[in-house]
């Protein structure tokens, strides 16, 4: 039996070949290398942290899967797929939540899956966030259209006027609670 390494999030699986699919990560097994002599398992950060990365990519998975059922006429496919991405989401949400509240660990763990200390902070760092992803998406809009892309082009349109509305959320309720 050898130890095989996922390069993407660090876990260690051993058996004669890597597995098809990463169990914490999704990664393919190409993305698998043989891992150095003693190399010890993934520890419980990295647990975290592979999980809340790899929760976020089965959630716009399942989603993209259910809008292809629904473009397919597949009613009932599709609201099985939108509540198992639902389902996804709240397990990555509380893998953050629950990893933030523990300072040891959410000291281990990338940036990108903390919360800040206090909520105010979270909302701004969001509210930047947002602000930043409606310009983005507007330029990638322009890029797309540029190209030919005229459906591509629209939905990058529809989904900035999202972030512009969601940034405008987080100010009003900035405003009021804080």
């Amino acid at each position: 039996m050898k130890k095989w390494k996922c390069t993407v999030c660090g876990y260690l699986h051993t058996g004669d070949t890597p597995p098809d699919n990463c169990p914490v990560c999704y990664a393919l097994a190409a993305k698998f290398s043989a891992a150095p002599a003693g190399e010890e398992g993934m520890t419980l950060p990295a647990y975290l942290d592979a999980n809340i990365k790899g929760e976020t990519w089965e959630v716009t998975h399942y989603m993209g899967m259910a809008l292809k059922a629904q473009t397919l006429g597949l009613g009932e496919v599709a609201e099985a797929l939108y509540r198992i991405a639902s389902e996804e989401a709240y397990h990555g949400a509380n893998f953050i939540h629950r990893g933030s509240k523990i300072p040891s660990i959410k000291a281990q763990i990338d940036v990108s899956s903390q919360l800040a200390d206090e909520l105010k902070k979270d909302m701004e760092q969001m509210l930047n966030g947002e602000l930043g992803a409606h310009k983005g998406k507007n330029q990638a809009a322009s890029l797309a259209k540029a190209e030919g892309h005229d459906e591509l082009a629209g939905f990058f349109r529809i989904a900035a006027a999202d972030e512009s509305r969601h940034a405008e959320i987080l100010k009003g309720l900035l405003k009021k609670h804080f």
